[in-house]
């Protein structure tokens, strides 16, 4: 639950699409494929990158499965619970969560031979740091990748360009803020309603400033890609269940 409302809290990871370009998961999951077709690709890209054989394949497959089915079943039980969960019921999740994440590192190593177990933990860890970071170190960096994205996409003009980048440096300021302003502390229920309002605004705020910004093409367009771009994270955050 942590992570979920993490995820919401930044709000700006809603529109943000610049810090996935050109990263292969980001290409499968767009074209919508079922929980099986995902497994599949997922294991045809670990026996490319560990060199696994048959048996191996066969093992992981299995393994795949068992995460995807539990990550259903997960979904299913969410889905019928209309209560916000307590305190105690998100710290259980988190052990839980915990406890699941150690169990398949421990199925992976006992399928792996030692060099692959080293290479697909290094794996992780490199995915891990670019879901979290993108390729972008800074606010800035990230800001002027996605500029240029829109400008492609898009195909601003010189006097857009300069529009956007200064709303992207004020949104990038914002949250700056807004992570600063939370620290480490747990927030309450009403904290967390009332950040949810705040955010509900800021990004009605934030479309009707892209949509003076462009045209009418160009609005119709963003507002393509935002849809695309959220759609994606939606699958992705399946995948990590």
């Amino acid at each position: 639950m942590k992570k979920i409302f993490i995820a919401a809290l930044l709000f700006v990871g809603m529109i943000s699409f610049a810090q996935d370009v050109n990263q292969k998961p980001t290409r499968d999951q767009k074209e919508n494929l079922t929980p099986e077709q995902r497994n599949e690709k997922h294991l045809q890209k670990l026996t490319s990158d560990l060199n696994l054989d048959k048996k191996q394949q066969e093992q992981v497959k299995q393994l795949l499965a068992e995460r995807s089915a539990k990550a259903e079943k997960f979904r299913e039980a969410r889905k019928d619970n209309k209560t916000k969960p307590t305190a105690e019921e998100r710290e259980a999740f988190k052990k839980q969560m915990k406890a699941d994440k150690e169990a398949n590192d421990a199925k992976m190593k006992a399928i792996l031979n030692a060099d692959q177990y080293t290479k697909w933990t290094a794996l992780k860890k490199e995915h891990k740091g670019h879901h979290r970071k993108g390729d972008f170190k800074t606010p800035q960096e990230r800001d002027q990748a996605h500029l240029q994205k829109l400008t492609t996409d898009l195909n601003l003009n010189a006097d857009q360009q300069k529009q956007i980048s200064e709303l992207l440096s004020d949104r990038s300021t914002k949250m700056a803020m807004l992570k600063k302003s939370r620290g480490d502390k747990q927030p309450t229920d009403a904290e967390k309603a009332a950040m949810k309002k705040q955010m509900k605004e800021d990004f009605k705020a934030y479309d009707a400033k892209m949509k003076s910004i462009l045209n009418a093409d160009q609005y119709k367009k963003w507002t393509a890609i935002k849809k695309e771009h959220k759609d994606k994270m939606k699958d992705h955050r399946k995948d990590k269940m």
